[in-house]
């Protein structure tokens, strides 16, 4: 009976992997039919928000909104750890495949943190597969011009930033029920956005998609690449601890260079391949090695 929440935490897990590889590309859309970064993630979260207030007044009737206390915790966990690594992840984008697969040097960072904050130390085989995840993303980093730099550094802050994203959910959002706990941290998420385009730089301009197609691309994004996966991610990580959690996620990758290439025509080009297998085959080890030790973090 114990392998049944692991094996349900694993498949939503991959759900929600699969959701946020999409986001990508229906960024990338919204931005073909008139939109910016800053126009469409204030439009993503605004409507996620809305949708998930709609989600628990249908399904959570009896469930109650939680303290100030918990409530701000919530609410601060997307407005500064949601809001950080999106807002940083969508500017950094100028390649899906590239910039997600850069992106997937955060499983290293939650290991070392685990071992860091939690004093999980890394076994060897651990240490290989670090290895070969950073040199994974050396190779697909190396194809990025200097006109990118700032783009990779942008994306590896993110990774850091998102690391800790995660440790900090595990403690806090078990403390609610799931859709009264996503649906703050949306709010909290297109507060900031909805501040940040009110009081940002005249230079920072909010631009909204200008056809239809764009408004579709962006409830996708807001359904399918946010909703549904920040949902399962919570709900998975719940069951099966952050660590292990960070490396099933390699399925994100896959989905994100898979959409670039199918729906944005991008190249795949052998030096992405490469490092990208790297990337996933390390971090596919190192979810196998890690199965027991990792999936006790989050109970700790």
């Amino acid at each position: 009976m114990r392998k049944n929440p692991n094996s349900l935490g694993v498949a939503l897990i991959i759900v929600s992997s699969i959701g946020f590889g999409l986001a990508p590309t229906f960024a990338t859309f919204s931005y073909r039919n008139g939109g910016n970064a800053v126009g469409t993630l204030l439009a993503r979260f605004t409507v996620a928000t809305l949708l998930m207030l709609i989600v628990r007044k249908v399904s959570s009737r009896q469930a109650k909104w939680p303290r100030p206390l918990l409530f701000g915790q919530l609410f601060l966990l997307g407005a500064l750890g949601y809001f950080t690594a999106t807002i940083l992840y969508f500017t950094a984008i100028q390649n899906s495949g590239l910039a997600i697969t850069i992106f997937y040097c955060n499983p290293v960072i939650v290991v070392l943190l685990s071992w860091w904050l939690l004093g999980n130390k890394p076994s060897r085989i651990i240490v290989w597969c670090l290895v070969s995840t950073l040199i994974g993303v050396t190779i697909a980093a190396g194809q990025v011009g200097n006109a990118d730099t700032i783009s990779v550094i942008l994306v590896l802050i993110v990774a850091v930033e998102y690391a800790f994203y995660m440790i900090i959910s595990s403690k806090v959002l078990p403390k609610v029920d799931l859709f009264t706990g996503v649906t703050i941290v949306m709010f909290g998420a297109a507060s900031s956005f909805a501040i940040y385009a009110l009081f940002a730089p005249s230079s920072v301009e909010v631009i909204f998609p200008n056809a239809i197609n764009g408004w579709v691309s962006v409830l996708m994004l807001a359904v399918v690449a946010t909703v549904i996966p920040t949902a399962t991610l919570y709900a998975g990580m719940n069951l099966i601890g952050t660590g292990k959690t960070a490396v099933i996620q390699t399925f994100e990758p896959v989905a994100s260079i898979l959409a670039g290439v199918i729906f944005l025509s991008e190249p795949l080009t052998v030096p992405r391949i490469i490092g990208a297998t790297f990337v996933i085959g390390a971090v596919g080890v190192l979810a196998t090695a890690e199965s027991r030790s990792t999936a006790r973090i989050i109970h700790q």
